[in-house]
């Protein structure tokens, strides 16, 4: 499934009659509604609860959930880098800076690597990974449309510094890690090389 399918998905999930299902005046339906939208695994499922703070009659915030036997888990951007670090070594950088671009290019139509999938234990899987990278993104792009903002290349572009400070002493995880959640789109390591070049030129 690639963005455009993916954003038409949400959006019919947070609509009632074509319309965002707003937050009531004093907040108390935030993230009451539930919806499963991929079947992972194992068991376990993408979900998505609704509708978060951001919500407005333009753009539909919701929050993204990995569900195992009934137990939610909200992954956050932090959550994936970590994991993202983790599972990289200087051995297999070039293949996970690859995967990265193509999951923030095509979505979940993508392949991983066999390097990959034979390689790296712990943390999730890269089914689940893919998934979470790709709902997450959605929601990035719906919240942020306009031109001045990036959308889903902000949340690729700090994935892909995660994985570059596990082989690279110039910036550590911490940094990249409060990138993630600062307010401010931050400017790009002009000492990182080509990190962000595929990312930059993807047209949302």
């Amino acid at each position: 499934m690639g963005y455009q399918e993916g954003k038409q998905r949400i959006k019919s999930c947070v609509t009632d009659n074509g319309r965002n299902i707003l937050l009531t005046p004093d907040g108390s339906n935030e993230k009451q509604y539930y919806e499963e939208i991929e079947m992972l695994s194992h068991g376990r499922k993408i979900a998505i609860r609704y509708p978060g703070y951001k919500t407005t009659r333009e753009k539909c915030d919701y929050c993204v959930l990995l569900v195992d036997k009934a137990v939610e888990n909200a992954v956050s951007h932090r959550e994936i880098m970590r994991d993202l670090y983790e599972k990289t070594t200087a051995q297999n950088y070039r293949y996970m800076k690859h995967y990265i671009e193509a999951v923030a290019e095509f979505g979940m139509d993508i392949t991983v690597p066999a390097v990959l999938m034979n390689s790296c234990r712990g943390g999730f899987s890269f089914e689940e990974l893919t998934a979470l990278m790709f709902y997450i993104a959605i929601q990035e792009d719906i919240n942020y449309p306009e031109v001045h903002c990036h959308g889903r290349k902000m949340c690729f572009n700090r994935y892909l510094e995660a994985i570059y400070c596990r082989v690279h002493n110039n910036h550590t995880l911490d940094e990249a890690l409060d990138r993630a959640v600062a307010r401010y789109i931050p400017k790009d390591w002009n000492d990182a090389g080509d990190l962000y070049d595929v990312v930059s030129c993807i047209r949302r």
